[in-house]
């Protein structure tokens, strides 16, 4: 398609939505075009500035992290950064490329199961978290598109994939402890967006959902109901405490078309039939949502558990959610082209700015939020930093993955735009075993190979350094205090680099993503 129809493409897509919402899904570069113009355009009507675009270095951390969960090497740092070209075409490329490698699936499989299963970041289902992550990593690197998925996890055969060696979802139902008012309730907040659980005890006098309809979804889960002629009819759920029985019954009203003899999967079957609808009217915006929120630090949409609560927020970002949505649907439910689309707009690339230089409502989307990172982030990028590989590869089943868990396990957050740390927390990374390993170069090939490396001298060594911690060279006064540092511990240079390595990894620049 020609400039000038993009172009008009664009115009209508701002003032008149609905216009394009039958019309093929652009390219990843003309929807971040379209969502960079209505973000500029809220900024205008409300008078907010926007922050500037970060600089390469920036960015390729910011990227790296948010889309294969780790920071870039040195090498690739001194890659990226010589890179030929505009910034714009290398930030691109770069971004096609991380979404395509296998750090992508890897990570975002970790991000879809704390996502759908939420339990396994505690220590009693924590045994479930290897088996699911390996399973949607398996769907991921072979593009199953993200409405399949959903099919697949929700019409699983429980008894047949409890068998032993097999890759499944089952953590899904463990996690729930296979009940179905506990499946009612996960499955509508993290596929739908939607909050059922104040329902299932009471009828609140603000909420939209009524106990009624908790039950009559949990019923999709439940057994089929035998009948007199010897067949299975739609299964029956009684509500805790009371004398009523309801039959399953969807969420939006639709009518629900039983077969003449139902089997055990045929409720989650058309639930998950109905949920992963095109025209669901919660599904792809949920997903969307989530997506938005993992890249932007926040959602479109808040709370990202209540899509439909009367708390939601409305008006523009909503709109925008909606839009996006529909764009989504349109493209197959391909969360590959969303993420590029999300990352290649100058939304997504704009620098953190700190103060009062941009200071604005945090949903404008008009600077880039600080944000803690996972423990899942903070021990594979300490290995990276140190010149080591993740412990475990992109689709093993628990493989040197213990160390891992142990080490996430202590700097859990619910939202890590918080960009918080605990006494508990800041102490594991000052004292903790790992971060002290990793301060001896005998333990640390970035390290010694810095350290042994004959030539370079000081500065370069130093330079070295800052690129495989923080995907920058230092500034000034702080190669000139890091190199007076090293070269005033003569005989003990190799501990003087690990003393830089400790300083590093534990400022607030390698601790957070912005």
């Amino acid at each position: 398609m020609r400039f000038h129809s993009w172009f008009l493409l664009l115009v209508f897509a701002l003032r008149w939505p609905s216009l394009v919402r039958a019309v093929e899904p652009p390219a990843p570069e003309k929807l971040a075009e379209v969502i960079d113009a209505r973000l500029t355009a809220g900024w205008a009507k409300a008078g907010a500035p926007r922050a500037p675009l970060v600089d390469d270095a920036g960015f390729l951390r910011r990227a790296s992290l948010d889309l294969i969960g780790r920071i870039p090497t040195a090498a690739e740092a001194r890659e990226f950064l010589s890179e030929p070209g505009q910034s714009a075409s290398r930030r691109a490329r770069l971004i096609h490329r991380l979404v395509d490698s296998g750090g992508h699936t890897r990570h975002m499989a970790t991000f879809w199961r704390r996502t759908w299963i939420p339990q396994a970041d505690t220590a009693e289902f924590a045994r479930l978290a290897d088996d699911f992550e390996a399973w949607v990593a398996l769907r991921l690197r072979e593009d199953v598109t993200y409405d399949r998925v959903v099919r697949e996890l929700l019409t699983l055969d429980e008894a047949a994939a409890a068998r032993p060696g097999r890759l499944s979802p089952i953590g899904f139902f463990a996690a729930s402890e296979s009940k179905p008012e506990n499946l009612a309730a996960n499955a509508t907040r993290a596929l739908l967006g939607v909050n059922l659980d104040c329902a299932q005890c009471h009828n609140h006098p603000f909420a939209r959902w009524t106990r009624d309809q908790f039950w009559q979804t949990a019923a999709f889960f439940a057994s089929p109901n035998p009948t007199r002629d010897g067949k299975s009819g739609p299964p029956r759920l009684t509500i805790p405490n009371t004398e009523k029985s309801l039959a399953p019954a969807l969420l939006d009203g639709t009518a629900v078309n039983w077969p003449d003899s139902a089997s055990p999967g045929t409720g989650r079957r058309l639930l998950a039939d109905w949920m992963a609808a095109k025209d669901n009217p919660f599904f792809a915006r949920n997903a969307v949502n989530r997506l938005w929120a993992h890249l932007y630090g926040t959602a479109l949409v808040e709370p990202l558990d209540d899509l439909s609560g009367e708390g939601s927020d409305t008006g523009e970002r909503a709109d925008l959610l909606e839009e996006l949505a529909d764009t989504f649907a349109a493209s197959g439910s391909d969360l590959k082209y969303m993420t590029r689309a999300f990352a290649l707009t100058n939304a997504y690339q704009m620098a953190v700015v700190g103060g009062d230089e941009i200071s604005s409502d945090e949903k404008m989307f008009n600077k880039i939020l600080v944000r803690g990172l996972t423990g899942e982030q903070l021990y594979d990028s300490l290995r990276t930093a140190a010149g080591l590989p993740p412990e475990r590869d992109d689709l093993g089943r628990g493989q040197g993955r213990e160390a891992r868990k142990r080490f996430a396990a202590q700097f859990h957050v619910e939202r890590p735009v918080v960009a918080e740390r605990s006494i508990t927390q800041a102490l594991s990374m000052m004292n903790g075993p790992l971060t002290t390993d990793l301060g001896d170069p005998a333990n640390n090939p970035t390290l010694a190979g810095i350290v042994d490396a004959p030539f370079l001298d000081t500065a370069g060594k130093v330079d070295t350094l800052f690129l495989a911690v923080v995907g920058r060279l230092p500034r000034k006064e702080e190669s000139r205090t890091a190199i007076a540092y090293v070269e005033d511990a003569e005989g003990f240079r190799g501990r003087a680099f690990g003393d830089l390595f400790w300083a590093l990894v534990n400022t607030t620049e390698f601790n957070t993503n912005h």
